[in-house]
């Protein structure tokens, strides 16, 4: 018995240790995931003014520290040991003040200037361009800094007051840009600054199917067609607006409802060559719902209209068959030109010889596209090795305004690419942040020099705004006549940065105007729109479209570059 009491005591500490080990393996790993400590200012600058004789509230936004302790220092001495610390500007001039942070897992200190002055004027913090809806009352708030108690506002509108509030009420019924004046008034001084009101309708939930083309206001209520060679099937996924990501799909097949397809995307394979089939599609969001129509033709099998190379074949895609550019500082298409005319500034690069080592143009903002042709198919080598390539004008790994590739067979046979298009994948695609089905919708300005207004199909909205070293160039491609122009595709999200040389970092391969490794492009990567091989055989055409994200003070808008599209084993025999 003693004995057995005695096993039972050793296992009872052994299993003690073992849960205490094990807790403290849990300490550690909470540790761990808490990451290092920092801070942030509610100062964006790290700089801070106060008037002679007043308080400004120095405040340290603190995450992700175990057990902190603050310590904030003046002229090395300890003035406070809280988050916030209540600066009094009793002399006139510069000083500088640390805010040291030091928890369980890290330590961190940063350093603030405060500037006492003897006149403090107030300043307005309101962004120069606003977003209105058609009809809908915006309240504008005049968000300003350094006021006190003799403070006042002054709104005008129309040329005349309408409020001397500090919050504003807007509304109007006609779609413009209306110009708000902001007057904000203290002891010291005075700041002035103008709101231009862009007023727009309100986004409605929104289906259509774009295959790899911009669409106007005009084309929304009219299906287009896509192609898919017999024994082959094609991922559906139409472009939606004002619909989330939680909605609702229903599919049909010339009329009948097919089950359990609910999703956004539909893999349909036709099954009768020669038949084009009528597909329909409603999404259902939050009571709310939208349609689509979409006709896909059987056409015959993959290879049917394959084109081989002669002893004049080109190794360059030798003819574009559109360029649509996003708004941007390098396109110049004023009042009177056309697409014709935006297309033939390509067209002619390539009957001169051009588009293999420098760039055809740049396409702009995101979703800018050409779409190229060659004049023979280009063969899947399937051997790992490129198929074709295209390059840009990048400067290094810090300096990429990649662009996404598409490419399409001529399935259908009739020579025009108006086939189904699909993405080649790159480094980027799935990976969290990137956006396939993106889509743009710019509005056309009401003046040449306004900023261009753009909301994407998730609500967000953004002007572009004119860059100061490119003040003349046309910005907008005004042969787009109606309210607004969509672009669809990919987006890589935004890279830029503009803490100090304003940079555009690019990725690993798969992109134009990018530092690519492996170099070139393969067949194989085709995906489907749910991201599935396409598993093609051979292309005849070419899309590149900006698929990045960002703007800087100094080089503006990022926007891709590219060459033509070269077939590789076609020059290395020439």
């Amino acid at each position: 018995m003693i004995m057995k009491k005695d096993v039972q005591l050793k296992f009872a500490l052994l299993l003690m240790l073992f849960v205490a080990s094990f807790a403290a393996c849990d300490d550690d790993d909470e540790k761990i995931d808490a990451g290092s400590p920092d801070f942030t200012f509610n100062s964006e600058t790290g700089e801070y003014n106060v008037r002679i004789g007043k308080e400004v509230a120095l405040c340290a936004r603190v995450k992700d520290a175990v057990n902190p302790v603050y310590t904030w220092k003046r002229e090395g001495k300890i003035v406070a040991d809280d988050t916030v610390y209540y600066f009094k500007g009793e002399i006139l001039g510069e000083s500088f003040v640390n805010f040291r942070l030091d928890a369980d897992n890290g330590s961190v200190e940063k350093q603030v200037k405060v500037t006492v002055v003897d006149r403090l004027a107030p300043q307005i913090k309101l962004e120069s361009a606003a977003v209105a809806y058609c009809g809908i009352k915006k309240e504008f708030a005049a968000e300003t800094e350094y006021t006190d108690e003799t403070t006042t506002f002054e709104w005008s509108y129309g040329g005349q007051v309408v409020s001397h509030d500090s919050i504003m009420s807007f509304e109007e019924e006609d779609i413009n840009v209306y110009t708000l004046a902001l007057k904000v008034t203290n002891a010291d001084g005075v700041d002035v600054k103008n709101i231009n009101v862009s007023v727009i309708p309100e986004e409605k939930p929104l289906l259509f199917f774009d295959n790899a083309r911009y669409v106007l206001p005009s084309m929304l209520d009219k299906a287009i067609t896509m192609t898919c060679p017999i024994g082959k099937n094609v991922v559906l996924a139409p472009i939606k607006f004002a619909i989330s990501d939680q909605a609702i799909y229903e599919w049909k097949v010339d009329g009948a409802v097919q089950s359990g397809q609910t999703s956004v995307c539909f893999d349909f394979k036709p099954s009768v060559e020669g038949k084009t089939y009528e597909i329909d599609v409603t999404a259902t969001d939050n009571g709310k719902t939208a349609s689509a129509k979409v006709y896909v033709e059987c056409t015959p099998k993959e290879g049917t209209y394959f084109r081989d190379v002669t002893p004049k074949s080109s190794y360059i895609s030798n003819y574009c068959y559109e360029f649509i550019p996003a708004p941007g500082q390098f396109i110049n298409f004023p009042e009177g030109k056309t697409a014709e005319d935006a297309r033939m500034t390509i067209q002619k690069t390539l009957d001169n010889g051009g588009g293999e080592g420098g760039y055809l143009a740049s396409l702009g903002a995101w979703g800018g596209y050409f779409i190229l042709k060659f004049d023979h198919s280009v063969e899947n080598g399937g051997d790992g090795e490129p198929d074709f390539d295209m390059t840009g004008n990048p400067l290094g790994k810090y300096w990429c305004e990649c662009g996404v590739v598409w490419v399409s067979q001529d399935e259908n046979g009739d020579g025009v690419p108006n086939d189904t298009w699909y993405e080649l994948k790159g480094s980027e695609t799935g990976k969290p942040g990137i956006t396939q089905r993106y889509a743009l919708k710019y509005y056309r300005p009401t003046a040449t020099k306004q900023d261009v207004l753009s909301i994407d199909n998730d609500g967000n909205l953004s002007f572009l705004r004119r860059n100061a070293y490119h003040p003349n160039s046309g910005y907008f491609p005004w042969f787009m006549e109606e309210e607004y122009y969509i672009l669809t595709g990919t987006c890589l999200g935004n890279q830029f940065l503009t803490e100090g040389i304003e940079t555009n970092w690019g990725f690993d391969w798969g992109y134009v105007d990018n530092i690519n490794d492996p170099v070139g492009f393969r067949i194989d990567n085709a995906i489907q729109q749910d991201g599935t091989p396409a598993k093609l055989k051979y292309i005849d055409f070419v899309k590149v479209h900006t698929a990045q994200m960002g703007q800087g003070a100094a080089v503006g808008e990022v926007s891709t570059e590219s060459s033509a599209a070269i077939d590789l084993r076609l020059k290395a025999k020439k």
